[in-house]
Formats: structure tokens, sequence, C-alpha cells
């Protein structure tokens, strides 16, 4: 686990850093990934957020696909392996928040980062919902098809609300509390939390899921970010075009 940060300068409850704040334009925090990043580096899980609404999309729209046609012995085997994918990366993104950014945001701000622990655990259990969906018995039956369209709905809702929330209220207060340094350190720990061969297939995919800008504005922050001894930087190099 992360090496937690100091708590900021203040006495109990919320603590503050010292010296000014900027105010966060309400725009960079949920809707844009741009130079803005460059400043703020913890704006880099909006594109995390973005790759993982599209594909929580993508497992939608196949679902429903095969619900609407409900054809005698449609594969269903690429959406098993969209779902898989997508569970691996969604656990791990979520354990990276759940070692490292949310004990941070703790130590200064009391009483939010627990709430977003606790959402995650929902999540899990609906990602289990879908799995026991997807090897059951039941395929030949009609509502089976209906209950996996509306089993994909209800996860792409909770975990699009979720990040949603994270977007409005989380980076927003990691974006005041703590200075480029430390939000640049914790988006090292968090990619250092998640496992090398992961990596290998966790930034082809973000890369293949944003636009060709952020792309750019991605790397830049990257390179800024990852130490260039560091085996990332070799992921990184060898992932990214």
């Amino acid at each position: 686990m992360a090496t937690p940060f100091p708590a900021a300068a203040g006495g109990g409850g919320v603590a503050v850093m010292a010296g000014p704040v900027s105010p966060l334009d309400p725009s960079a925090s949920n809707t844009h990934f741009n130079d803005s990043a460059l400043e703020s580096p913890i704006l880099i899980f909006l594109l995390f957020h973005k790759a993982i609404r599209s594909e929580l999309d993508g497992l939608h729209r196949a679902a429903v696909a095969l619900a609407t046609n409900q054809e005698s012995g449609a594969d269903i085997r690429p959406l098993i392996e969209r779902y898989q994918f997508l569970s691996k990366i969604y656990k791990h993104h979520c354990n990276a928040e759940d070692e490292v950014i949310f004990p941070a945001l703790d130590i200064r701000v009391k009483n939010v980062a627990r709430t977003y622990s606790l959402e995650h655990k929902g999540e899990s259990v609906l990602f289990d919902q879908l799995f026991e969906l997807l090897n059951s018995d039941m395929k030949n039956e009609e509502s089976y098809w209906r209950a996996l369209a509306s089993c994909t709905a209800a996860l792409q809702t909770s975990i699009s609300q979720h990040m949603s929330k994270e977007e409005d209220q989380v980076l927003p207060l990691l974006i005041e509390k703590f200075s480029y340094k430390e939000q640049a350190s914790l988006v090292w720990q968090f990619l250092c939390s998640i496992p090398v061969n992961m990596m290998a297939e966790f930034l082809p995919w973000l890369s293949s899921s944003i636009s060709s800008d952020e792309r750019q504005d991605m790397c830049k922050l990257l390179g800024k970010i990852i130490p260039e001894e560091k085996l990332l930087q070799q992921v990184r190099a060898l992932s990214w075009p």
C-alpha cells in the first residue's frame, strides 16, 4: 500500500493546506481533458473514466443486440470476453483508488473516501451477478436475454453515476488539497499499484478509447510523472503510438 500523505497544516476536522487555493473550473473537472491537466495531474482520471464509459457502452450494446435478435444458438462468447476484460480493468482501477487515492484524501478531508469505497463493493456485486448470468444454463429461455440486457444496463448506470460523482466531488478536492507534485505522486502510485503485465493491456486500450489530442496531452503528462528509469516508462514507450 502506498505511503499516506501527511495531514495538511491546520486543526481538526477538515484539514486545509496552507496558502491560497485557486478555484477549480467546473468544466475542467467533468467534461474536458486538455492543457489544464498538465497543471493538475489528477485530471488524468478523466481519461480513465472516459475509456471505462466507452467499454460499458459497448458491453451493454452487445447485450441489447443479443436480446433483440434472440437467435437460437447465438454466440455469446464475444460478450463474455468483453465482460472479462472490463471486469479485470475496473477491478484494478478500483483497487488502486482504494489503496492510493482514497486513503490520501481521507487524511485531509474526512467522511468522503469511505462512501466511494463502499460503492466499489456494490459494483462488485453487480459484476458477480452478470458473471452468473453469462454462465447460466438458462440461455434457451426468452427471459434470459432480457435479464442479461437489464443487468448490463444496471452495471453501466451504477458505474457511470459513481464516476460522475468522483469527477464532481473527489477530483476538485484532490486539486484543492494537493500540490502539483503531490498529485503527480498519487498518479504514479496509482499506476504502480497496477501489475505491469496488466499495464501492457491497459495503456493500448486506453489509447484506443481517447482522441489523438487527448493521447498527446496524456503522453506529455505521463512523461512528467513517470521516472525515466522505471520499467513502466519502457511499457509506455512500447504501448503508446
